[in-house]
Protein backbone atom coordinates (compact mmCIF):
# COMPACT_ATOMS: atom_id res chain seq x y z
CA UNK A 1 0.00 0.00 0.00
CA UNK A 2 1.32 3.42 -0.93
CA UNK A 3 1.54 6.21 1.57
CA UNK A 4 -1.13 8.79 0.99
CA UNK A 5 1.10 11.80 1.55
CA UNK A 6 4.52 12.80 0.29
CA UNK A 7 4.59 10.00 -2.25
CA UNK A 8 6.62 10.47 -5.44
CA UNK A 9 7.45 8.17 -8.32
CA UNK A 10 10.00 9.16 -10.98
CA UNK A 11 10.50 7.93 -14.53
CA UNK A 12 13.27 8.95 -16.91
CA UNK A 13 14.03 8.24 -20.54
CA UNK A 14 17.78 8.56 -20.94
CA UNK A 15 17.56 8.24 -24.74
CA UNK A 16 15.64 11.48 -25.20
CA UNK A 17 16.37 13.21 -21.88
CA UNK A 18 12.73 13.32 -20.78
CA UNK A 19 11.31 12.81 -17.28
CA UNK A 20 7.91 12.13 -15.73
CA UNK A 21 7.15 12.56 -12.00
CA UNK A 22 3.97 11.65 -10.15
CA UNK A 23 3.31 12.70 -6.58
CA UNK A 24 0.43 12.55 -4.11
CA UNK A 25 -0.15 15.45 -1.76
CA UNK A 26 -3.02 17.19 0.00
CA UNK A 27 -4.30 20.65 -0.77
CA UNK A 28 -5.36 23.35 1.69
CA UNK A 29 -8.78 21.74 2.01
CA UNK A 30 -7.10 18.42 2.93
CA UNK A 31 -8.20 16.76 -0.33
CA UNK A 32 -5.91 14.50 -2.34
CA UNK A 33 -4.02 15.98 -5.28
CA UNK A 34 -2.08 14.10 -7.95
CA UNK A 35 0.73 16.25 -9.32
CA UNK A 36 2.11 15.30 -12.71
CA UNK A 37 5.38 16.93 -13.77
CA UNK A 38 6.89 16.12 -17.13
CA UNK A 39 9.37 17.57 -19.50
CA UNK A 40 12.82 17.44 -20.96
CA UNK A 41 15.78 19.65 -21.66
CA UNK A 42 13.81 22.80 -22.55
CA UNK A 43 10.19 22.09 -21.58
CA UNK A 44 8.74 21.63 -18.09
CA UNK A 45 5.00 21.16 -17.52
CA UNK A 46 3.09 20.59 -14.27
CA UNK A 47 -0.57 19.62 -13.72
CA UNK A 48 -2.43 19.27 -10.45
CA UNK A 49 -5.51 17.01 -10.42
CA UNK A 50 -7.81 16.84 -7.41
CA UNK A 51 -9.45 13.58 -6.32
CA UNK A 52 -11.87 12.77 -3.54
CA UNK A 53 -10.69 9.16 -3.20
CA UNK A 54 -7.11 7.94 -2.78
CA UNK A 55 -8.05 4.68 -4.53
CA UNK A 56 -8.79 6.61 -7.71
CA UNK A 57 -5.35 8.21 -7.56
CA UNK A 58 -3.72 4.79 -7.13
CA UNK A 59 -5.51 3.51 -10.25
CA UNK A 60 -4.44 6.58 -12.21
CA UNK A 61 -0.82 6.16 -11.09
CA UNK A 62 -0.86 2.51 -12.17
CA UNK A 63 -2.30 3.48 -15.57
CA UNK A 64 0.23 6.27 -16.11
CA UNK A 65 3.13 4.11 -14.89
CA UNK A 66 2.30 1.34 -17.36
CA UNK A 67 2.19 3.90 -20.16
CA UNK A 68 5.59 5.38 -19.22
CA UNK A 69 7.23 1.94 -19.07
CA UNK A 70 5.69 1.00 -22.42
CA UNK A 71 7.14 4.18 -23.93
CA UNK A 72 10.70 3.38 -22.88
CA UNK A 73 10.94 5.20 -19.56
CA UNK A 74 12.83 3.65 -16.64
CA UNK A 75 11.55 3.74 -13.07
CA UNK A 76 14.08 5.77 -11.07
CA UNK A 77 12.41 5.82 -7.67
Amino acid sequence: EWHTEDYMIKFENKENGRYYYLSINRDLLNEFVLTIARGGRNVHLVRHLGYACIGTIHKEIERLSKRRLKRGYTLVS
